[in-house]
């Protein structure tokens, strides 16, 4: 999609690679898992790359053309052989199962209306193995960040010399869309931008979806340590087993 294409030019410069230490637990739960793995939502690659230096038998999709020739660039200077695809989470096909499906960096949250969020879902399923789990993560809507972050600028990254800022906002309340705009600055100039909507999931929502899509089976925890999940600052990751 073209914004994602947009977002291309500064990701890798405003993004960490650990994210709360989600990499980190997303190799250990593909370490674990006794056959292929998939990412959806690979982007550049900041997840998916670590998979495969690892020696994991590792898959991706994602919706950004521009992300993926961006993730085969940096695989190939590494000496790894990508097996991405094109390919949009609401309606995919693989022909193939795969032991583990992760869906990191709350890509889940870009399925904006139900019809989305089940399709999606149920064709996650679909792609498990017997057997297999799906892991994905997540933010628990925050009143505070709502209303102390919501209309204003806020400065979300500052490492050599660059800068990067958010602006988000409801686009549409009574449907939980939030718009955000994300841009990136280097000695006071803009060198890159992009905007994208989400649709806020709250846990007991997220239940009622699983329970719709199929699944039967799962565990909530409030972090990547699998810390309890006790309140709305934590990140909820979801360990769903088909």
């Amino acid at each position: 999609m073209a914004e994602f294409d947009k977002a291309v030019k500064i990701y890798d410069v405003s993004c960490p690679a650990e994210f709360m230490g989600d990499t980190s637990f997303y190799l250990r739960e593909a370490k674990k898992a006794r056959g292929k793995v998939l990412e959806v939502g690979c982007g550049t690659g900041r997840v998916y790359l670590p998979l495969l230096a690892a020696g994991i038998d590792a898959y991706g999709i994602d919706i950004s053309r521009g992300m993926l020739r961006a993730l085969e660039k940096k695989a190939g200077a590494r000496g790894l052989k990508s097996r991405v695809k094109l390919a949009d989470m609401r309606n995919f096909s693989l022909r193939q199962k795969f032991a583990l499906i992760i869906v990191p960096f709350r890509a889940f949250l870009h399925n904006l209306t139900i019809d989305d969020q089940l399709s999606s879902l149920k064709c996650l399923r679909s792609h498990l193995a017997p057997g297999g789990k799906l892991v994905l993560n997540f933010f628990y809507p925050s009143h505070d960040v709502m209303v102390n972050d919501y209309g204003h600028e806020v400065v979300r990254y500052r490492k050599g010399g660059i800068v990067r800022k958010d602006f988000s906002a409801f686009s549409d309340e009574t449907e939980q869309i939030v718009s955000s705009c994300y841009w990136a600055m280097k000695n006071g100039r803009k060198f890159g931008s992009y905007s994208v909507k989400i649709a806020f999931i709250y846990k007991r929502e997220f239940e009622l979806l699983l329970r719709l899509a199929g699944f039967s089976r799962w565990q909530v925890f409030g972090g990547f340590k699998k810390q309890k999940l006790k309140s709305s600052k934590q990140e909820m990751v979801w360990v769903i087993e088909k």
